[in-house]
This record gives structure tokens, C-alpha cells and sequence, in this order.
């Protein structure tokens, strides 16, 4: 199933699974308890899925990003070798930072760029999203506690990077830099990600930049989960990354940035695309 946060037309929030005409509502206005409800509810969706009457559909007024409003959003850093060769970096272990939840946008919402200076780049990730609480999780049990899968866009400030001492937070933070949607596939329909070549991508203003597989990931969605849950406890809803690969604009010869005007699609197979629009953050917007 594909799992939607959707704004109604009548301005009301709510869960929905996502086909291609339109929305079978859930009842849920809040993510996180759509997920803890449980495998007995889930299956009974599946069900109106597979048997969907169009009466019983909506079309919302708005996509927004599937993500808790009180969620955790731990991000990996450097997973990809191609990735880490542009960058020039070698970490001996997995590497991870917070998002800030003010940072996250829905799909075709516009990421604000918030200087003429800045160097903004692109990122695609893969996102697992836990089903249940994790603490101290085995690599052997992870896939026991991931609900589903959802692509980010990890948007950058590059010269805030370029700074020292680096500022991590107001490099990956800026209002608007946490793209995610625009929906949850869930676990069901994909498995280990990484036991398979899913084809992961992205296209500005339909340009191809970034291109990986997902078995080419140093660490393991389940290894990322046993070192992240050695420190920190994700509940239903919270989010973790998985890194992104080659390709994004700091490791290219000339670099490369986005710009107002620009679009920006992340995909990979299976799972989903999230396009979102660029537009001058110092400039007044309506």
C-alpha cells in the first residue's frame, strides 16, 4: 500500500492509502496512529484496496509529507562510496545528524532558498519509517520494526558546510531543506531494499545528476538501524535515512546548485518520485 497524509477539501487532515484515482480515507487524521493501529487494520485496508468502489474515494486538496509532527528524523551521512569519493570523506563507522521537523515539506511544496548565495544541492535518500518503538534493535530483528519506505530529498547548504567550524544544523536545516513524500510504500510491497537493485535517481529540471543502486550501499538498512538504536529510541513514524550517492552538485567539476525556477525529482524504484519547485527564500512570497 501506498500511505498518504492529505489535507481535505474542507481543510481537515487526514490518512489515506493512495491509488491511482484517488484516495480510500482511513479514518485517521495522524499518521503515527494509522501505523500503531496495527497488521489487523492495515490487512482490512489492503482489502478496500484491492476492491476500491470510486464513491468511496477523495481527491484532497493537498499532499502533505507522511511524517509525524512530533517525529525524529536521524539522516545517515555518507553511505555510498561514490558519495563519499566526491566529498572526499572516509568514516570508519555510520555517520548520522537530526532534521529539524520545521524543515520538512510535502511533494511539489517549494524549497526556499534562503540566500542568493547559497549553494544548494541536491540529495536523494531512501527513508525507512519504524512501525513500532526501537532500542537497541539487532540487524538480524531490524526489518521486524520498519512499517515502510519513503524517498527525501536531503537539501544542503553548501557554503554553510564549507564553514569552520562546520555547522551541520544550519548547513541541513534551513526551513523548507527536508522533503519528504509523497507517500509510505509499505514493507510488504518492497522487502530488503537492499537484497535488491532498485534504481535510485535525480533529475533536476529533468536533467539527470545523481544515479545508484540500492545493494550498493555500504551499510545495510538493518545495520544503519542496530547502530542508530544503540543510542537513540525511534518510535512509530520516526524516520531514518539511508544516505545519498554520487552525483550531487558539491562533487561536481564545475560544481553545480540549484536555483529559483529550478524542479527537482528524487525517485527510486518501487517506492516513489518527489518533485519539489525552487523559489527565492529572501523574497517575499505569498
Amino acid at each position: 500500500m501506498k500511505i498518504v497524509s492529505y489535507l481535505a477539501e474542507d481543510g481537515s487532515e487526514g490518512v489515506g492509502v493512495a491509488l491511482e484515482n484517488g484516495i480510500i480515507p482511513t479514518g485517521y487524521t495522524d499518521i503515527r496512529d494509522f501505523i500503531v493501529a496495527g497488521p489487523d487494520v492495515h490487512d482490512e485496508l489492503r482489502c478496500r484496496a484491492d476492491r476500491s468502489d470510486p464513491g468511496q474515494l477523495v481527491v484532497p486538496q493537498k499532499i502533505l509529507a507522511p511524517v509525524p509532527k512530533d517525529a525524529k528524523l536521524l539522516w545517515a551521512g555518507g553511505n555510498y562510496q561514490n558519495h563519499l569519493a566526491e566529498v572526499d570523506l572516509h568514516p570508519k563507522e555510520p555517520v548520522f545528524f537530526g532534521k529539524l521537523r520545521s524543515a520538512v515539506i510535502g511533494p511539489e511544496e517549494p524549497i526556499r532558498i534562503p540566500f542568493p548565495e547559497t549553494h544548494c544541492d541536491w540529495e536523494a535518500e531512501l527513508c525507512a519509517v519504524f512501525s513500532k518503538r526501537a532500542y537497541r534493535v539487532k540487524a538480524e530483528d531490524a526489518y521486524d520494526y520498519v512499517f515502510g519506505y519513503v524517498m527525501t530529498n536531503d537539501v544542503s547548504a553548501r557554503d554553510v558546510m564549507d564553514t569552520e567550524p562546520l555547522n551541520i544544523t544550519l548547513c541541513k536545516c534551513p526551513d523548507t531543506f527536508a522533503p519528504i513524500g509523497p507517500h509510505i510504500t509499505t514493507f510488504d510491497e518492497v522487502g530488503d531494499v537492499n537484497g535488491k537493485a532498485l534504481a535510485m535517481t535525480t533529475h533536476v529540471n529533468g536533467v539527470q545528476k545523481q544515479q545508484a543502486s540500492t545493494d550498493t550501499m555500504i551499510y545495510s538498512i538493518p545495520t544503519l538501524i542496530e547502530f542508530l538504536t544503540r543510542w537513540v529510541t525511534m518510535e512509530p513514524g520516526d524516520i531514518m535515512s539511508s544516505g545519498t550517492c554520487g552525483g550531487t552538485g558539491v562533487g561536481r567539476k564545475p560544481q553545480q546548485f540549484m536555483h529559483p525556477g529550478d524542479s527537482v525529482t528524487v525517485r527510486l524504484d518501487r517506492i516513489g518520485a518527489l518533485t519539489n519547485p525552487l523559489e527565492a527564500g529572501w523574497k517575499e512570497t505569498s
